[in-house]
């Protein structure tokens, strides 16, 4: 977010010249780069508590009981500015990405490299994702409180409650909610997100993948915030530049005309232009027994090479991660008139990864299977009929809840098999259970209006969030 600051309210450091040279500079070995050409800024908020003051009525959230001294990354991310395209885009890479470590090489989390420090994370970034760092910017938390609070707080749309007790997030009615420093923070660290159906609490279980997305999203908000106020504040100017003063690190080569030059030319983006990215992984638990997330090297070969300016982006949408198993919960009726059917299918779908929700007969027979999802589930709905044959009807239904996949068995259903199998034949074989038992798999579990997590979405009609 700080970086969004820095472009759209680099007109700041003009004014306040002075405070701007008093933030926070590092010496680090970066990827050299003209001012005008495309750079890609590593974009750092930081967990350090140092500055967190014990008389703040908030900080037992930060500085409670197992809070981790020191300074780890809480956010981590690519952001390359593209003056020659008019482009901004914003790739975010998981702290849990398990790579080896510059400069020794050993395997652990990327937030490793960070504590060991600055330049490792750099060097374990380039080393590992062919990705040049240009410049570098840290934030903590004093400073991204600071920074919300000064531009008067970023307005989100909440399509219901939600909460996490272990950031402070706490929103207990739906609609427009301005988010203060305090609230914006929780927002942005929250990875044991909850969300409520209206009668319980579902957690949401994307952790870090949704927190991504979240952070994500509140950048943006924060964007639409910043090009609202016109900058014409001195008050709001200065404000940020004294927000930025004892918070904020960046690399001794970024200039004041750097920020000015990208200030101006940013100055009328338009923030739903900007491209965002998170990278895809696959989750891995290691020998030692932690749970770790590997790069998908195929799938995040396109993105990559964006950030490494091989290729540009054609359209300026957001990039979604494609489905997983484990995002999704499905119930699964029976409606072919053969008894079993729908506990068959339970079995191979919670060997392959997926929640399980009811398993039951059909209240009738239908003419022909079907596979319903939730609004803006799509992806979650075809993966799942990627999964029976002959081909289902795939179907849009309101009343499921964001993460369920609802299955109808209909006469003609002949196979369950993965997709990946690419033989045409059933894997049922494999899956062991007694009759009526309850297979073994993943627990139940309901997650996201979008795949990897749940996320704010736009306001509906008529409705405008400032």
């Amino acid at each position: 977010m700080l970086l969004v600051v820095a472009l759209l309210a680099g007109g700041a450091a003009a004014y306040g010249w002075w405070n701007y040279q008093q933030v926070q500079r590092t010496t680090l070995d970066l990827a050299a780069s003209a001012p005008q050409e495309p750079q890609n800024f590593l974009v750092i908020g930081s967990d350090s508590r140092e500055d967190l003051s014990a008389d703040d009525p908030n900080a037992a959230v930060f500085t409670g009981d197992g809070s981790p001294p020191g300074r780890r990354s809480d956010s981590m991310a690519i952001v390359r500015v593209d003056p020659t395209q008019d482009r901004i885009s914003m790739l975010s890479i998981p702290r849990d990405l398990y790579v080896p470590i510059a400069p020794g090489g050993e395997q652990d989390r990327i937030n490793a490299a960070f504590s060991a420090s600055t330049q490792s994370l750099i060097d374990t970034i380039q080393a590992n994702l062919q990705i040049p760092v240009n410049h570098y910017v840290e934030v903590d938390f004093s400073g991204f409180q600071d920074l919300i609070n000064t531009i008067g707080g970023v307005p989100i749309y909440f399509d219901r409650p939600v909460r996490d007790r272990n950031s402070g997030l706490t929103v207990d009615t739906s609609g427009c909610r301005v988010l203060d420093g305090y609230q914006g923070l929780a927002f942005a660290r929250s990875r044991r997100l909850e969300w409520s159906d209206g009668t319980e609490w579902i957690d949401d279980p994307s952790h870090d993948i949704g927190r991504m997305r979240r952070q994500q999203e509140l950048t943006r908000a924060a964007m639409v915030k910043l090009r609202s106020l016109g900058l014409s504040s001195v008050t709001k100017v200065t404000g940020l530049v004294d927000a930025a003063v004892d918070n904020v690190t960046i690399d001794d080569q970024l200039g004041v005309r750097d920020l000015l030059g990208l200030a101006g030319h940013f100055a009328e983006f338009d923030p739903g232009q900007m491209q965002t990215y998170s990278l895809p992984v696959t989750p891995f638990t290691t020998s030692g027994g932690a749970a770790v997330e590997l790069l998908d090297a195929a799938a995040a070969q396109p993105m990559l090479d964006v950030f490494r300016g091989v290729t540009t982006p054609v359209v300026t949408t957001t990039t979604i991660p494609p489905a997983r198993p484990r995002d999704v919960t499905v119930t699964i009726l029976n409606g072919t008139g053969t008894p079993g059917e729908a506990r068959r299918v339970s079995w191979v779908l919670s060997g392959g990864g997926f929640g399980l929700g009811e398993i039951a007969d059909a209240p009738e027979q239908p003419e022909r299977t079907t596979v319903a999802h939730a609004p803006g589930g799509r992806q979650m709905g075809d993966l799942v009929a990627s999964w029976l044959g002959p081909a289902p009807e795939l179907v849009e239904d309101a009343a499921l809840a964001p993460g369920q996949v609802r299955i109808l068995l209909g006469p003609e259903f002949n196979y369950i098999d993965d997709p990946s199998n690419g033989d045409g034949t059933t894997t049922t074989t494999t899956q062991e259970a007694a009759p009526g038992a309850t297979p073994a798999g993943p627990p139940m579990v309901t997650t996201t209006t979008f795949p990897g997590g749940w996320s704010p979405s736009a306001p509906p009609s008529g409705v405008t969030c400032s």
